[in-house]
């Protein structure tokens, strides 16, 4: 691979990477405080990712307001699944299997409801800027993926803070330690758990509005919701950072190996090497191992 096509795919990977690390932490905080898989996480991508597609299209022209519209969408379908799928199952303290499976039959009933309504049709998301690539010499980089990158980034470092310096972020990080301890100490759990869930839903809102904006929106947009688990579980289930390192190197390698292998093969190598990292090192980059999951 030339030099130039290596730099051009490296950024490229980079700024795709930022989106994987958005959705792999929206996915990681569900599991870091109620410790099961949150596939209805990818139900909310696709109902972002449409709503963000007639937002932008309908009624709001602007990219920031668009963008903020999508995520407030995002934000609530996140609560309200949170509260009619999940909450009941919790305060019934039935096992993590049953919100594990409701996870699952969410994104597959979001799924095929929008195949039902829109699935012989593509949407294609307007262009917001005029200038859509940049040239540096000879290397063409994509605007869309450096704002992408852009936007991801500070995203993910506003998160950092929330989760490190207010209260509410506080609370999270000891109820991802153990849910059952902050009620002793006046924490209210399920507000916490509420919160967690419009976190993740925003994260889905800027996630489906991204992939909408890089492709086109389909019933099956939120099946890229994979590439955020993938990176989760690279990262370690039980690390945000993990998840945010992993969802980058994701995007360098699989951006790298379609340059020089193509889109056919790239999969297969990676899901292989996925299996192999996770005998050697099942926790994954910076993890910890959990005897109880769903």
């Amino acid at each position: 691979m030339e030099s130039g096509v290596f730099v051009q795919q490296l950024v490229n990977g980079i700024s795709l990477g930022g989106v994987y690390a958005v959705m792999a932490v929206g996915f990681g905080l569900v599991f870091n405080v109620l410790k099961f898989s949150n596939f209805s996480h990818g139900g909310v991508v696709t109902v972002s990712a449409y709503a963000g597609f007639f937002i932008s299209s309908k009624l709001i022209s602007s990219f920031p307001l668009a963008l903020i519209a999508t995520i407030l969408v995002g934000a609530a379908t996140g609560l309200l699944i949170e509260r009619l799928v999940f909450r009941p199952v919790r305060l019934a303290k039935k096992p993590l299997t049953y919100l594990f499976v409701n996870s699952i039959t969410v994104a597959m009933m979001v799924q095929q409801t929008f195949a039902a309504i829109w699935g012989s049709y593509y949407f294609p998301y307007p262009e917001f800027f005029k200038r859509t690539a940049f040239s540096i010499g000879q290397l063409v980089f994509s605007g869309t993926y450096l704002l992408m990158l852009a936007v991801s980034a500070v995203v993910l470092i506003l998160l950092t803070l929330f989760l490190k310096k207010t209260k509410l972020g506080i609370a999270i990080r000891a109820a991802s330690s153990d849910i059952y301890t902050p009620p002793l100490m006046g924490i209210n759990t399920d507000v916490i758990t509420g919160i967690t869930f419009i976190i993740a839903g925003a994260l889905a809102g800027i996630t489906g509005f991204f992939l909408g904006m890089t492709y086109t929106v389909t019933p099956f947009i939120g099946s890229s919701m994979i590439k955020g688990i993938i990176a989760a579980i690279i990262g370690g289930m039980g690390s945000l950072t993990g998840g945010v390192i992993a969802g980058i190197l994701l995007g360098i390698v699989e951006s790298l190996l379609i340059a020089e292998l193509g889109s056919s093969v790239t999969p297969i190598i990676i899901y292989l090497a996925i299996v192999i990292l996770l005998l050697v090192r099942p926790q994954g980059i910076a993890g910890n191992l959990y005897t109880v999951k769903a």
